[in-house]
């Protein structure tokens, strides 16, 4: 056979595999995919970024009229060359300890700045935790265990016994994939879907809730509807008018939206400084008051920050549960190691941005850990690089 041959016939099977591939797009309704492989392998890179606020429609919670400025500890203090190795590892983009309410340490890396917006990824999971409870405490929705199909502006699939806190506390039974990585996932089509609504109107649940723990976003992205049907208002602006502008919120907050004036991707994607991401951490380590203003009753936040049930202990209503046995701690979390960190008895509040974490703990971990006393068993659902941070945190205080 001649090489023009060859080539010719390699041609056609290239062109009736690229025809074939877009017709099961198409007849699939997965046509998401053009947008995730246009984000993505196109522009050399694997999967979503921490800067994707450029590639989708936003919508803004406005910078505070008020904007309150961190007191910041003179001279701030400096990290050990051992301490930004680690920070390194996971190609950390910005680091940020706030004790007693000012700050101690201040770092950022490669272009990343005090004035750069950096994606929340999961970390917007629980700022939809603490917009439920406003408008709980607001009287908008009546409690945690109303049914979900109260507010929903449509419904579910065996949704009838499903109630607000079965999805915050990621036990509701909804089927869903979770994944970081797989195209064909729900979390993909979510991220890169234009249209939410329709996608989320097709779920359904088919577990009983209330019985099992399985970290899924299609749970925060209907407590998004809920929260809209409730409210009468966007996530954004609400978070804007009773939570953003009330802690005095330096710079505008951008949250993706699915199509232009449309729907928050609420299960993720907002974007925020470092600074202004400390600044939720303070309010909850302030048991929900700003400076004396009250934004969310401490009884309510309360209930959020608590585990969802005894066999949840690692997890609260939207919110990360750190059993240490010195500092147990809270905080907000995201794919590639974003991190908003209280620690109530330090006093203390730590935000991390960057473009990867670490694997999680494991039983092997556990049988290495030789240094520690303890069990270690408050260690497990929690990534390493956390356990970093807490390092880095230890050699601050201390020095």
């Amino acid at each position: 056979m001649s090489k023009n041959n060859k080539f010719k016939r390699y041609f056609i099977l290239f062109i009736s595999l690229f025809i074939l591939l877009n017709i099961g797009i198409l007849v699939f309704n997965k046509t998401y995919l053009y947008k995730g492989l246009q984000s993505t392998y196109l522009k050399g890179r694997t999967g979503p970024g921490i800067y994707d606020s450029i590639i989708f429609p936003i919508r803004v919670a406005h910078a505070s009229n008020l904007p309150e400025k961190w007191e910041t500890h003179i001279p701030t203090k400096e990290l050990s060359q051992e301490a930004k190795n680690l920070l390194n590892e996971t190609n950390t983009t910005s680091f940020l300890i706030v004790e007693n309410g000012e700050i101690i340490h201040e770092s950022y890396y490669g272009d990343h700045d005090v004035y750069t917006k950096s994606n929340s990824f999961s970390m917007a999971k629980s700022f939809i935790a603490l917009m439920i409870g406003v408008a709980i405490d607001r009287k908008e929705i009546h409690g945690f265990d109303d049914l979900i199909n109260d507010y929903l502006p449509f419904v579910l699939e065996n949704s009838e016994k499903v109630t607000i806190r079965d999805l915050l506390g990621m036990s509701s039974g909804l089927k869903w994939s979770e994944s970081g990585i797989n195209p064909f996932s729900d979390n993909a089509e979510a991220y890169y879907t234009s249209d939410l609504v329709s996608m989320v109107k097709n779920l359904k649940f088919i577990d009983q809730p209330g019985e099992a723990f399985e970290y899924k976003s299609g749970n925060s992205q209907i407590l998004g509807f809920i929260l809209e049907k409730a409210t009468g208002m966007h996530p954004a602006a609400y978070f804007e008018k009773y939570i953003w502008s009330e802690i005095g919120a330096e710079n505008d907050l951008l949250w993706s939206l699915d199509h232009v004036d449309g729907v928050e991707k609420t299960f993720c994607c907002a974007y925020a400084t470092t600074r202004d991401y400390a600044k939720i951490g303070q309010l909850i380590l302030n048991q929900g008051t700003w400076n004396g203003r009250l934004v969310i009753e401490s009884a309510t936040l309360n209930e959020i920050i608590t585990a969802y049930n005894e066999n949840t202990s690692h997890y609260g209503l939207h919110f990360w549960i750190y059993e240490h046995s010195k500092h147990p701690s809270v905080y907000l979390r995201g794919i590639l190691g974003q991190y908003i960190i209280v620690v109530p008895s330090l006093n203390v509040v730590m935000v991390r941005t960057g473009h990867k974490r670490k694997g999680k703990y494991s039983t092997t971990d556990a049988q290495s850990d030789v240094s520690s006393t303890d069990k270690n068993d408050y260690k497990q659902h929690h990534p390493l690089d956390l356990f970093d941070y807490f390092s880095i945190l230890n050699e601050v205080l201390n020095k």
